[in-house]
C-alpha cells in the first residue's frame, strides 16, 4: 500500500500543516532508523520511539514499514528535482562533490536537499532491498528514469543558452556519466575513504569537464 499523496498545505489550513509536519517528523524518524539498525532490523516501534509518538498514530500516516520506504524514496525524488534546477558552476560542483566524498567517507548524513544520496547506507539499503521487492524495484526504475531526464533537461538548456549545437545523444551519454560518477563516487567513499583531496579534485575536474562539455 502506498503512503498518500502529501499535499502543500496552505497557511489557511493548519490541519494539513500539522499532518505534514508529522509526515516529516515519522520519515525523518525512519531514515534515522533505517541508516542505523537497516530496513529489517529497524522496527516500527524504534520509528515511532525515534519520532517520539505512538505506534498507533504513526499507522494514521503509514499503513506500514514498505510504506515508509516508499514515502522515503518519493521525498528524495521531489528534493532531487529541485536541485537540478539549481545545478551550480562547473567548479563548484566539483567542489561540492569533493565535500560529498569526504562527509560519505566520514559516515556522515548529508542534507537531503540538493544531494541525491544524502546517505550511503541508506542507498545502498535501497537499492538491496529493491533485489527482494518488485514494487520496490519499479519505483526506484521510475524515480532513476525521472531524475535522468531532468539532468538531461538542464544540460540541453545549459548547451542551448551556450549556442552549441545540440546532440540529444552525446546528452545522453553526459547525463549517464553525471549519474556513474556520483554513484560511484558515493561507493568509492566506503572502501576507499582516505583518498588525497586533490586527486579526487583532479579526477572530478576532468570528469565534470566532461560532463559539462567545457
Amino acid at each position: 500500500m502506498t503512503p498518500r499523496s502529501a499535499v502543500a498545505p496552505t497557511a489557511e489550513d493548519p490541519a494539513a500543516a500539522h499532518a505534514e509536519a508529522q509526515r516529516r517528523r515519522i520519515l525523518d524518524a525512519a531514515q534515522k532508523c533505517f541508516i542505523t539498525r537497516g530496513f529489517h532490523a529497524g522496527s516500527i516501534g524504534d520509528i515511532a520511539a525515534e519520532a517520539e509518538i505512538s505506534q498507533g498514530l504513526m499507522y494514521r500516516y503509514f499503513a506500514n514499514k514498505r510504506a515508509l520506504i516508499l514515502a522515503l524514496i518519493e521525498r528524495q525524488l521531489r528534493h532531487d528535482q529541485a536541485s537540478i534546477s539549481e545545478m551550480p558552476a562547473a567548479s563548484d560542483l566539483v567542489d561540492g562533490l569533493l565535500a560529498c566524498y569526504q562527509q560519505w567517507a566520514r559516515g556522515e548524513v548529508l542534507p537531503i536537499h540538493g544531494n541525491a544520496i544524502a546517505s550511503v547506507a541508506l542507498y545502498a539499503e535501497i537499492n538491496a532491498e529493491a533485489h527482494r521487492d518488485p514494487e520496490l524495484a519499479g519505483v526506484l526504475r521510475t524515480h532513476d528514469k525521472q531524475t535522468s531526464a531532468a539532468i538531461h533537461a538542464w544540460l540541453r538548456q545549459r548547451d542551448a543558452s551556450l549556442g552549441r549545437v545540440l546532440d540529444e545523444e552525446q546528452i545522453a551519454g553526459r547525463t549517464l556519466l553525471l549519474r556513474l560518477l556520483v554513484e560511484g563516487l558515493a561507493m568509492r567513499a566506503v572502501r576507499d575513504p582516505d583518498l588525497p583531496p586533490e586527486r579526487v579534485r583532479a579526477l572530478l575536474a576532468d570528469a565534470i569537464g566532461r560532463v559539462m562539455a567545457d
